[in-house]
């Protein structure tokens, strides 16, 4: 595989040194034949405007600036001696190369530095030679500003696409991100409901058939959410560009009795209290306090024990949630229930995405405290 795909490039760069390296002796050739065969000037000059011009393709690709130095040194013995053609040629073979490696504002620079000398080379051959061309250095200056620019334009276009698809690239890893994050929140709850009340049912399934019947109940109930939360998320993944896709509504805190009910049937005893006077809130902000409480209490009744307390409270603007459960005691080195990892991150982020305050962590050494204090309307941009 490896050597499959670095065949490929060798071959493409032999390729391309060979394209060089014909053109290169072919444009040689034509200033010797058309400056000899014309008498257009002295040996020398002839000689040396071949040599210069025919080189400087085979430096571009290695050397693209020094190689429109030499390109502009040929193309000058060139239009000097009457045979300009390959001179032209060479400049915008080089000028193309050089405005692709440039900056805009060095092929500027580069641009004006090789018209200012073009110009006065030419000037220059005129008077040492005793010649005088019609067109004098504008073409040469043309050429080598066409190449520049076309040159830089394509280097543009391509750092464009790059940015694009590094865009779409990270668009791609938020988007997966946000998908295990609804996943991991939506999902682990019942989850978590499932294997206490599994462990519920094997308990009791000899002893009390009742309570074990009780138990797989939940356990139907708590899977059959499952399904349909993955159900729900594998349909926007198939269908991204289908508006009219059928899709559950998103969870909101109208949803809270229910998820403190399926807690409590896990065995966590919920004491929940609600203060002031409840508000409209913005959809994202009800989506990420339901997303919040739900995970607070799936920690806390994985890790805490005793009384979960919960309490909303409302004021003008704000909605102030707070989670409190007693941390189980371990024989590590310190208490349990302080939860970590990806849940609290998920829920900082949550809160901060709609513009909210966001606090989480032990207090006194005996409780694990959330606190989030969100807006009533969204600040963000929304989850």
């Amino acid at each position: 595989m490896a050597l499959s795909g670095i065949w490929p490039r060798i071959a493409g760069a032999s390729s391309r040194r060979a394209f060089d390296a014909v053109l290169g002796v072919a444009l040689c050739a034509g200033v010797l034949f058309r400056g000899f065969t014309a008498e257009r000037g002295p040996g020398w000059a002839i000689v040396a405007g071949a040599v210069l011009v025919g080189g400087s393709p085979a430096l571009r690709r290695a050397a693209p600036l020094p190689a429109l130095a030499v390109a502009c040194a040929g193309g000058v013995l060139t239009t000097v001696l009457a045979v300009s053609e390959p001179g032209l040629i060479a400049l915008g073979l080089t000028g193309y190369l050089a405005g692709a490696v440039s900056e805009r504002n060095a092929a500027v620079v580069t641009g004006v530095a090789a018209g200012v000398a073009l110009a006065a080379g030419v000037q220059i051959g005129e008077a040492a030679l005793g010649t005088d061309t019609a067109m004098g250095p504008v073409a040469l200056i043309g050429m080598t500003a066409t190449a520049l620019a076309v040159g830089n334009a394509v280097r543009s276009r391509r750092e464009l696409d790059l940015a694009l698809r590094e865009r779409e690239r990270r668009r791609a890893v938020e988007q997966r991100m946000h998908i295990a994050r609804e996943l991991h929140d939506a999902v682990g709850h019942h989850i978590a409901v499932i294997n206490v009340q599994s462990g519920v049912a094997a308990m009791h399934l000899r002893s009390r058939p009742e309570a074990a019947e009780e138990a797989l109940a939940h356990v139907g109930d708590a899977a059959r959410t499952v399904l349909d939360e993955l159900a729900a998320v594998l349909r926007v993944l198939r269908e991204p560009a289908d508006e009219e896709a059928p899709t559950r509504p998103a969870p909101d805190l109208s949803d809270v009795e229910h998820l403190v009910s399926s807690v409590t049937a896990a065995g966590t005893r919920v004491a929940w209290t609600v203060r002031g006077q409840p508000q409209q809130l913005a959809p994202a902000v009800d989506l990420s306090a339901y997303r919040l409480i739900q995970e607070s209490l799936t920690n806390a009744s994985r890790h805490g024990h005793g009384v979960v307390r919960l309490d909303l409270a409302y004021s003008p603007g704000e909605l102030c949630i707070e989670v409190r459960n007693a941390m189980a005691q371990t024989s590590g080195t310190g208490p349990a229930g302080a939860a970590s990892g990806y849940g609290l991150i998920g829920m900082s982020e949550r809160v901060a995405a709609v513009g909210g305050e966001f606090s989480a962590g032990p207090q006194r050494g005996r409780e694990f405290v959330v606190v989030a204090r969100l807006p009533t309307a969204t600040r963000g941009e929304g989850v």
